[in-house]
């Protein structure tokens, strides 16, 4: 007599099997859902991921400042609450002095390569101390900042003692070695100082006039390349290193330099487009150091670089590296 399971038996049999589960993590990327950034950059990677992982990966952006803003974004994942996050992370004071590389004058010219060259100095392994918390997932150096007054100064010899909303400790350095006055401000403040008075201008690229509505607030530009800063998409390195190997895998196909220098891009597109817009209102007027001048703005500013040099061990070298990465990348 042979013995058959019965079908009913063999079907639970076969939906006990359990499933592989889909990771689902949430991308609060505290940015304005309407932005520009938050459409084509941060939706597109989290659609090309889900895209690619359907079933074993979900990105679940979530914008606006109410699971992260400008000001927590790093302790949001640091601690776990969320497990990935944008933000720019040299405003974060002391925790990333390495990165802070980046705001040194007259290192790059354009954001893709600077990015480009930024994520490979990461993956070489050179910031792994600053970097125990989290993993970078892609990354960008922002456009050059110029100083946008809300007068202009009788000369670009000498910034005057004009007042700069500085948004870092070597920005700081940089303003007050042009004879400005740096002033520590949060952005979110910023128009209402430069408004009322109590400061005189900001130190930010082009792409800071839309979110922060600079062209009502300045219209005197001076552009020069004397510093930038490094924006990051990264993951809690707990959860990062929790995932299943197929999961990381997935995300990191969309990731890193390829991500870094679309990111790059679109940056390098936003300044260009902005700067033309600013351009053509009345009222606004851009000026650059001459030849001459900018010669002399580099010799003063080359304090604020040894000063970094000074204070941050084994900068020498990463400095030296940067560069060549920066020509690699220039050459690709």
């Amino acid at each position: 007599m042979s013995f058959h399971l019965p079908a009913i038996a063999v079907a639970v049999a076969v939906f006990a099997i359990p499933a592989a589960a889909q990771e689902r993590l949430i991308f609060a990327t505290a940015s304005p859902s309407e932005g520009p950034i938050s459409k084509v950059i941060f939706d597109g990677w989290a659609e090309r991921i889900n895209q690619d992982g359907a079933g074993t990966v979900e990105i679940d952006v979530r914008h606006g400042f109410t699971m992260a803003s400008p000001a927590n974004f790093y302790d949001r994942v640091k601690d776990g609450v969320v497990p990935i996050t944008w933000g720019i992370m040299t405003t974060i004071g002391g925790r990333f002095p390495l990165t802070g590389m980046a705001e040194l004058p007259f290192l790059s010219d354009d954001a893709e390569t600077a990015s480009v060259a930024f994520w490979r100095l990461y993956a070489e392994g050179h910031l792994d101390a600053e970097y125990h918390d989290i993993v970078p997932l892609f990354l960008t150096a922002f456009p050059q900042s110029g100083v946008h007054l809300s007068a202009p100064v009788t000369s670009l010899d000498d910034l005057a003692g004009a007042r700069v909303i500085a948004g870092s400790q070597t920005n700081s350095h940089v303003i007050q070695a042009l004879g400005g006055l740096p002033q520590s401000i949060n952005p979110a403040d910023a128009y209402e100082a430069i408004q009322r008075g109590t400061a005189d201008g900001r130190f930010v690229p082009w792409t800071a006039f839309p979110p922060f509505r600079m062209e009502e607030i300045t219209n005197y530009h001076i552009e020069a390349p004397i510093g930038t800063a490094i924006g990051m998409v990264f993951i809690n390195r707990d959860i990062w290193n929790d995932l299943p190997e197929d999961v990381r895998e997935v995300i990191m196909r969309h990731s890193g330099e390829d991500q870094s220098r679309l990111l790059g891009q679109f940056f390098d597109a936003q300044n260009a487009a902005i700067r033309e817009r600013i351009a053509g209102m009345d009222g606004h007027v851009i000026v650059a150091p001459t030849s001459e001048q900018a010669a002399q703005w580099e010799t003063r500013l080359a304090p604020v670089t040894d000063s970094w040099l000074e204070r941050t061990q084994g900068g020498a070298a990463l400095l030296e590296r940067f560069t060549q990465l920066l020509s690699d990348a220039a050459a690709d």
